[in-house]
């Protein structure tokens, strides 16, 4: 078997799906049944040029073997080809993004889905919404935290608190890209109806940036809110670590990545929204609000001050050498089938 790993991803910023795809892939590429092609040169100098690589030149490369795409950077087209969904929002909810991104992509993700060989989804929940658009079995290959996570209490990690000027064990920490589906429009008015005393006591730390392929949204953050932007990894394992509580209160999601990571660093509660996604993930181990409602986030988030909801996500049904071993027997089956 000869399964060739779609790499476009390689030249982005790594974010959620990105990192799902280095973590599989690094797995599967270790043995010889796989390999890489990713764009170099001129192809990987811009987002345009990386497409047009997907479209025009990975099918050419490709021709007579099984391609493996682990992020949306996919054919358009293709039968001998095993895709990986990560979430359907541009299809389910266009207006979270900017239009030329829901003219672009929502057609796209209906051919990958329809045309693909085979589909994984990162979820269970993912996995139910794919299943009225596919007539087969759909696996679920779940994300996983990553070692750079993982609790280190032996080494020393308190510069990224000591750059944001917070103290451990006081602040809230949110995640996530600045997405409308993230939902941080009502998690700053959620915050800002803590009193004054309450936020000085209980900054809010916000880590993640823009993209332009979301639409734009005017986000006002109330006194007491610290706005991190992009931070490295051992930052952000730091910040989990320490933080009051992690605050995930989105509208939607296709897995939700920062809780298994904050989970693994050892962060002290979690704080999310009331989603399907969340409970197959958490279960009991988080505290659930209305997302919909300022008032009953603020609720929460006073809680978490009074008495934070201190139980262990069950980190074993996420492991990336489970999720890459169900990749590597859907790649093969699909191989297989393309060689008879």
């Amino acid at each position: 078997m000869n399964v060739l790993i779609n790499q476009s991803y390689a030249p982005q910023r790594v974010t959620g799906q990105q990192r799902y795809a280095r973590e599989i892939a690094d797995r599967l590429a270790s043995t010889s049944s796989f390999d890489g092609l990713r764009p170099e040169g001129l192809w990987a100098s811009s987002t345009l040029w990386v497409w047009a690589w997907v479209q025009c030149v990975l099918p050419l490369l490709a021709r007579g073997t099984t391609v493996l795409s682990l992020t949306s950077r996919a054919p358009f087209w293709r039968r001998r080809h095993v895709l990986v969904v990560h979430d359907l929002f541009v299809l389910t909810n266009p207006r979270w993004f900017s239009r030329r991104y829901v003219w672009t992509h929502a057609p796209l993700l209906r051919a990958q889905i329809r045309s693909a060989a085979a589909v994984v989804a990162v979820s269970g929940p993912t996995a139910d919404a794919l299943r009225p658009l596919r007539h087969d079995t759909v696996e679920v290959a779940p994300n996983a935290p990553s070692e750079v996570f993982r609790d280190r209490p032996d080494l020393p990690d308190d510069h990224a608190l000591r750059r944001l000027g917070v103290q451990a064990g006081s602040y809230f920490l949110a995640v996530g890209s600045r997405d409308p589906r993230k939902n941080l429009a009502r998690l700053a008015r959620a915050y800002g109806l803590l009193d004054e005393e309450e936020r000085r006591r209980s900054p809010l730390v916000v880590v993640g940036a823009a993209a332009s392929i979301y639409r734009s949204e005017e986000l006002v953050w109330p006194e007491g809110t610290i706005d991190a932007g992009y931070v490295t990894d051992d930052d952000l394992r730091q910040l989990y670590r320490h933080s009051r509580a992690v605050v995930l209160v989105s509208l939607a999601e296709g897995f939700g990545l920062p809780l298994v990571e904050a989970a693994a660093a050892g962060a002290r509660s979690l704080l999310v929204s009331d989603l399907p996604i969340f409970h197959w993930i958490c279960a009991g181990a988080a505290r659930y609000v209305d997302p919909l409602s300022s008032d009953d986030i603020a609720a929460g988030l006073r809680l978490e001050v009074a008495k934070p909801h201190e139980e262990e996500v069950n980190l074993e049904r996420f492991d990336w050498d489970a999720s890459a071993a169900v990749v590597r027997e859907v790649c093969g089956r699909v191989h297989r089938a393309g060689r008879a």
